[in-house]
């Protein structure tokens, strides 16, 4: 038969999937012998598609011959299997079905007598199915916040009826992450995906038979970077019940908002104490608390969601009460109680002396506004016994512990 025939004749079959129910319903020989007088198939030509090898071979003009039968096995097999069973010898055509696609199968042909003994086997006729072309191309776009958008060309074979993304994990292997069912959708959105973090992908066609293509060209994308730490932060250490934390302003553009975290001094748990906008630079944590230590650290977050890497962590404190003083002189004197004390902080603007009698239910007085380290009580009765205590006064009005307290009393 001429080529050009044969081709033609060949693609018909595979365009109608021609005697795909070539084999008969016979009760054949289960232990066939060998019939020597009959001869096998011969000039058996392949044309090979996807998902299909067909068969062309010469007409057996024996009579004797009632048909044939066709064995398979894949080139890395051992055995063979009978997949058809032609019931007569006037078929010259077969289309195996189902294969694999980029497959080597190694085929034999054997004719049968009315009795089902068989021919010898005809020379090994080896094929190979074919593959789907690659998808020619690709594109992966970065600079998505926390996703790649991956897009492609359609697949030219109408056969195809979608693709598989692949994505390369950790180890470097390819792991399938997305499967679109059009040929004609043409993207994949990968979300989820950690920031300023390359990624590297391929694309894959498939037919009905889920028959994969070459895969495509190989791309890579970076999703968008996380903004950059904030700059020159810190923490007052002196002011009264309250920190105050300043900052320069992100430049970039797209940040939008500060968080704020803070922690005790000694625990290492930070939580969100406050979320600021993108143009405020300080920020007051009001404490009731003297001499309070806390940790702070702050982040910048973008329109999309992505925060920086922190900045911190910072301590900060707030104002502690001044020092006690220290009295070291107290005595009566002509009827009067003096005392005198060393100054032990130099915050002091003020002091306060406080005063007790010894009667249970006596009250305590306090003088305020005392500005020198000394103090003089003129109002003091024979037999009573009182109690002094000093402590002094910053100008925001931060009071010390008071101080040791002395008794004296002025004999009757």
């Amino acid at each position: 038969m001429h080529r050009n025939l044969l081709l033609k004749t060949l693609s018909g079959i595979l365009s109608a999937l021609f005697l795909l129910g070539g084999c008969t319903s016979a009760v054949f020989n289960t232990n066939p012998a060998l019939n020597n007088n009959i001869n096998p198939p011969s000039g058996i030509r392949t044309l090979s598609d996807v998902n299909t090898i067909a068969f062309e071979w010469k007409l057996v003009q024996d009579p004797s011959v009632m048909g044939y039968h066709i064995y398979r096995k894949e080139a890395n097999e051992q055995d063979f299997k009978r997949i058809a069973t032609l019931d007569s010898r006037f078929n010259t055509h077969y289309a195996d079905n189902n294969l694999k696609a980029n497959t080597q199968y190694i085929y034999h042909f054997t004719t049968f007598d009315k009795d089902y003994n068989i021919s010898s086997y005809s020379p090994p006729v080896s094929a190979t199915t074919l593959s789907i072309a690659a998808v020619t191309y690709v594109e992966a776009i970065s600079n998505y916040p926390r996703k790649v958008k991956v897009i492609w060309s359609p697949h030219q074979d109408p056969r195809v009826i979608g693709y598989v993304i692949q994505r390369k994990d950790k180890n470097d292997q390819w792991k399938e992450i997305g499967n679109v069912k059009s040929r004609l959708l043409v993207e994949f959105l990968d979300t989820n995906l950690e920031d300023e973090t390359t990624y590297t992908y391929q694309v894959l066609a498939y037919n009905a038979k889920n028959s994969l293509s070459i895969p495509s060209p190989i791309v890579s994308a970076t999703t968008k970077p996380k903004p950059t730490p904030i700059t020159n932060f810190h923490a007052t250490l002196d002011q009264p019940k309250q920190i105050t934390l300043r900052w320069d302003l992100h430049p970039n553009q797209e940040v939008t908002s500060y968080k704020i975290l803070r922690s005790g001094f000694i625990s290492s748990v930070f939580s969100t104490i406050a979320t600021l906008p993108s143009n405020t630079n300080v920020y007051q944590d009001s404490i009731k608390k003297d001499g309070k230590h806390y940790q702070y650290k702050i982040i910048a977050t973008d329109k999309n969601g992505i925060d920086s890497l922190e900045s911190g962590p910072i301590a900060g404190t707030t104002l502690p009460i001044p020092s006690t003083p220290n009295i070291t002189y107290a005595r009566i004197e002509n009827g009067s109680v003096i005392i005198r004390w060393t100054p032990t902080d130099n915050r002091t603007k003020e002091y306060i002396v406080y005063k007790k009698d010894s009667l249970i239910f006596g009250e305590t007085l306090r003088y305020n506004k005392v500005l020198t380290p000394e103090f003089i009580d003129r109002e003091i009765k024979a037999g009573e016994k009182y109690y002094y205590r000093v402590s002094a006064i910053d100008e925001n009005g931060l009071e010390s512990k008071p101080s040791e307290e002395v008794a004296l009393s002025l004999p009757k």
